[in-house]
């Protein structure tokens, strides 16, 4: 027996976004600049399966070390460096639904390739712009992700992130500065400062280090430069994004930033960690209850951003003109 018309339609979908998953799931990392700069950087990590998404962290030193002499003794302790800290998973969807009426509508083969473009397009959408929201948010959301509001604090003296208390580890908590003044004065010299502060622990890692911040921070900090001669990152550039670079490292601004603060990320440290079974998948058609010939599936990402190192992290705050 051929297929229904329904099971037609059911499966251009489904063969239709298999072809676009994967550029779906690169478009949804291109959306925003800073997401593009992790993906660039390989700073976006697949794990399969896993109750939950263990981060392995550094932190203490050997204080075995003695400068010694004669009949001298040395400490034989092995200190503890590693523990690990845990994160749970979170899980986005987007519902596509289909009614039978727009299915009979869309018959001819040219009607039906524009239906289905326009049905996966607008949840491609969806996507990438919650995407963006949530990485600039707090992590306060019912069942959101963590966001750079919280990993990377305003006050990090106080605070749980990756079920570690930040109150009581102090090496588990992130830079921070408030401005000293007008912008006019002090941003250029406040960011020098706070970039200086994050890299003196991981100096050798200038290169994995972004700042990222809202638009009115981006053009108070382009005004400050305007005479300057400005070198931007080429692939930032190409990929569409304007961009500066400060003290060589890229500059750039998101609309979803969080007003008034500038943050400095080591995204050696940062990581988007996501299932790549279950990230942008697209479940089976199923039929609506009780509505005729109306149909609906959704397209599932699994995700959580974790970082193992805040301290190399830092943020700028309450920048005003």
């Amino acid at each position: 027996m051929p297929p229904s018309w329904t099971q037609t339609v059911d499966d251009m979908f489904t063969t239709t976004w298999s072809y676009r998953k994967a550029k779906a799931e690169e478009q949804a990392f291109l959306k925003t600049p800073f997401a593009f700069w992790m993906k660039q950087g390989g700073r976006v990590e697949n794990i399969q399966g896993h109750t939950r998404i263990e981060i392995p962290l550094e932190y203490g030193s050997n204080d075995t070390l003695r400068w010694i002499g004669k009949g001298s003794t040395i400490p034989i302790s092995d200190p503890n460096l590693l523990t690990m800290a845990y994160e749970d998973w979170r899980y986005v969807a987007v519902s596509v639904v289909r009614y039978g009426v727009d299915d009979q509508k869309n018959r001819g083969q040219a009607q039906l390739i524009n239906y289905v473009k326009t049905k996966l397009g607008a949840a491609e959408r969806a996507l990438w712009e919650e995407f963006e929201r949530a990485f600039f948010a707090d992590g306060s959301g019912a069942l959101e992700p963590n966001g750079l509001q919280n990993i990377v604090a305003d006050l990090p003296t106080s605070g749980t992130v990756h079920g570690i208390d930040r109150a009581t580890y102090t090496w588990f908590r992130n830079q921070y500065k408030s401005a000293t003044g007008a912008a006019s004065i002090y941003l250029v010299s406040d960011m020098r400062n706070l970039m200086n502060t994050c890299t003196k622990y991981a100096k050798a890692e200038l290169n994995d280090l972004a700042i990222v911040t809202d638009q009115t921070s981006f053009e108070l900090y382009e005004d400050e430069t305007m005479e300057q001669k400005r070198i931007v990152n080429q692939k930032m550039a190409d990929a569409g994004f304007e961009n500066f670079q400060f003290k060589g490292r890229p500059m750039f601004w998101s609309p979803y930033a969080p007003s008034a603060k500038m943050y400095f990320i080591n995204t050696n440290y940062l990581k988007m960690v996501k299932d790549e079974q279950y990230f942008m998948q697209m479940t089976e058609w199923k039929s609506i209850p009780e509505q005729v010939n109306d149909r609906v599936a959704q397209i599932l990402c699994t995700l959580n951003v974790v970082s193992s190192r805040p301290i190399v992290h830092g943020v700028l705050h309450t920048i005003a003109a």
